[in-house]
C-alpha cells in the first residue's frame, strides 16, 4: 500500500493513471495546488475522493501539508512535486519519500537530463531514489532503462512523465528484495537545457 503527495501536474496525472490501471492499493492522497485541475478531476472521476486531502497551496514545504500527511503515511510514500521544487521541510523528509528521476544516478543529476543522455548516446534511464536535502543524492532503490522514442520530438510531449510512471509501477510490482545503493561519488549536476540543446536533441535523428 502506498501514500501520495501530488502537485497539480501532468506527471502526477500519469502516476495516478498507471497506479489505478495496475490496481496498486492507495492509503491516501495529499493533493496540493492553488486551483483544482486535471489531477483533482481524475481523482473525482475514479471515485477516490475518500482517499483525498486537498490543500489550497502551491508549496510542498507548507507546514500544514506535513501535518496532514502524518495521518496517511505508509511504508512507501511517493511524491510528485512541481518542476524545480525542492523539499526543505526536514519533518517531511523523515517519511522517506520516493522520487522518480529521469536520469541515471548518480551520474545524471539535475534537470532535463534526458536531453544530455541522448547527446551522449546513453540509454535513457529512470532512477527511483529516496529523497534527502541534497538534489538527486538519496539512496538509489531501483532503475529502469528505456529506448529513445521513435520520434525524438516526442520528448517534448509526455515521454518524461510516462517513463517515470512506468518505472514507479515496475518497482511497486517487483516482488524481489531490492538492495539500496548509496551514492558515494559526487558528479556535476545538469541544469535546465538551453533551447539550443533541446533543438540538437530533437533533430538528432539526422546524425544516426
Amino acid at each position: 500500500m502506498i501514500s501520495l503527495i501530488l502537485s497539480e501536474t501532468k506527471r502526477s496525472l500519469e502516476y495516478l493513471k498507471q497506479i489505478t490501471k495496475n490496481d496498486i492499493k492507495i492509503r491516501g492522497i495529499v493533493l496540493y495546488s492553488k486551483k483544482k485541475g486535471i489531477v483533482f478531476q481524475f481523482i473525482h472521476n475514479q471515485k477516490l475522493n475518500n482517499l483525498l486531502i486537498y490543500l489550497k497551496t502551491g508549496d510542498i514545504n507548507s507546514s500544514i501539508l506535513e501535518k496532514k500527511f502524518r495521518s496517511i503515511k505508509s511504508q512507501k510514500n511517493i511524491v510528485s512535486t512541481y518542476p524545480g521544487e525542492i523539499i526543505k521541510n526536514s519533518s517531511l523528509l523523515n517519511w522517506k519519500f520516493l522520487h522518480c528521476h529521469p536520469g541515471n544516478l548518480p551520474i545524471f543529476k539535475g534537470s532535463t537530463t534526458i536531453y544530455y543522455t541522448v547527446i551522449q548516446n546513453k540509454k535513457i534511464c529512470v532512477t527511483l531514489f529516496e529523497m534527502n536535502k541534497k538534489i538527486d543524492s538519496g539512496k538509489i532503490i531501483y532503475k529502469k532503462f528505456f529506448k529513445y522514442p521513435k520520434n525524438l520530438k516526442d520528448i517534448e510531449k509526455n515521454f518524461d512523465n510516462e517513463i517515470r510512471a512506468l518505472t514507479l509501477i515496475s518497482y511497486l510490482k517487483n516482488k524481489k528484495k531490492l538492495k539500496y545503493k548509496l551514492q558515494k561519488k559526487e558528479y556535476m549536476p545538469y541544469y535546465i537545457a538551453h533551447p539550443l540543446i533541446r533543438l540538437i536533441v530533437i533533430n538528432k535523428n539526422c546524425f544516426f
